[in-house]
């Protein structure tokens, strides 16, 4: 199904992406000199660096909006200050002075990544509970094995934030009112 999606992205097209969650919050933002090439390296050969290194977990992923632009630098700034994606942590975002002709509100295309069938079942508290959780411990795996950085840091803790929603939603409770952040420890 992403391959056919990915065919309607013209070959060689620079341009700028912003990933959307299971609940359509958006996850994450990227620009490309050959946009459908970067989306593949995502999404079928999974080995992009945001991918390979963790940050984003593609189970996560419901769609992809993107826009043809030669500007991928200020088009990028205007994604990432209009839709503040919560796994571009290490961008420098602020308010977007950015021209350029893309209209964030009018992707140029949308690739649909799941059916609605597979949708609700990655959507299911319980489903993506487990998912999270396998992914922080290859994460804490990998970091084990190879180290981290401060960005591999922050990573970890955004999918902690992540599967800590999904389990309250799972055992629908309230989270307790002395919740620790966990991004305030330090070493």
């Amino acid at each position: 199904m992403i391959s056919e999606e990915l065919r309607s992205i013209p070959t060689g097209t620079p341009g700028v992406y912003c990933m959307f969650d299971l609940d359509g919050e958006p996850a994450y933002a990227g620009r490309s000199s050959k946009l459908r090439s970067r989306l593949r390296q995502h999404f079928i050969r999974q080995d992009s660096s945001v991918v390979s290194y963790g940050r984003l977990d593609i189970w996560d992923i419901s769609f992809v909006d993107w826009w043809s632009t030669e500007e991928t630098n200020r088009a990028e700034e205007k994604l990432l200050a209009e839709y503040r994606p919560y796994l571009n942590f290490d961008a420098d975002v602020g308010a977007s002075s950015a021209e350029t002709e893309i209209s964030v509100d009018d992707p140029d295309g949308t690739l649909e990544l799941v059916t609605k069938d597979e949708l609700e079942f990655r959507a299911d508290p319980y489903n993506r509970s487990k998912q999270k959780l396998e992914h922080l411990l290859r994460m804490l795996d990998k970091i084990k094995l190879a180290g981290h950085s401060d960005d591999t840091k922050q990573t970890v803790f955004e999918h902690q934030r992540i599967l800590y929603q999904n389990v309250v939603e799972f055992l629908d409770v309230e989270p307790p009112q002395n919740n620790t952040n966990l991004t305030e420890w330090n070493d």
